[in-house]
């Protein structure tokens, strides 16, 4: 859980736009598609590819070392969700899909106006200190 929650952290930090050298994508075309197609690329060991939802809509990605954050209208909150249970099978738990038992760490939540996708590939805990160190970096650049 310690590992999810860090993850969910950078997830959040990436997709917040905390680091001043990111800067969104938009996106095309169903981006359920787009989250299966990366999670899978990360590592990502999909229950169902077939007969999945289409989500359709307006939605920006952000990508760096770490993993890609999806930022999407809130209302496609229960879509995202949906598809991602669809696809994967039920959530580890509150936070949502552990790489331990889908091979990639997918994360749906809902951040202000937003629905936010986080897709995670495996990392060693140096990698994941490194990023956790930079995202404190960040926020503490934009608090100044």
């Amino acid at each position: 859980m310690r590992i999810f929650t860090s993850l969910a952290l950078l997830g959040l930090a990436l997709v917040c736009g905390c680091s001043s050298g990111k800067h969104y994508v938009r996106g095309r075309g169903d981006v359920g598609q787009f989250i299966l197609q990366h999670a899978v690329s990360f590592g990502g060991h999909p229950v169902a590819t077939n007969s999945l939802p289409t989500i359709g809509g307006d939605w920006r990605y952000v990508q760096d070392d770490y993993g890609i954050g999806i930022l999407l209208a809130s209302s496609q909150y229960q879509l995202v969700q949906d598809f991602v249970r669809a696809a994967f099978g039920p959530p580890s738990n509150s936070a949502g899909w552990s790489v331990r038992d889908f091979g990639v760490a997918i994360m749906v939540q809902k951040a202000d106006s937003n629905t936010v996708v986080g897709i995670y590939p495996p990392m060693s805990d140096e990698k994941m200190a490194q990023g956790i160190r930079e995202m404190t970096q960040d926020m503490e650049k934009g608090t100044r």
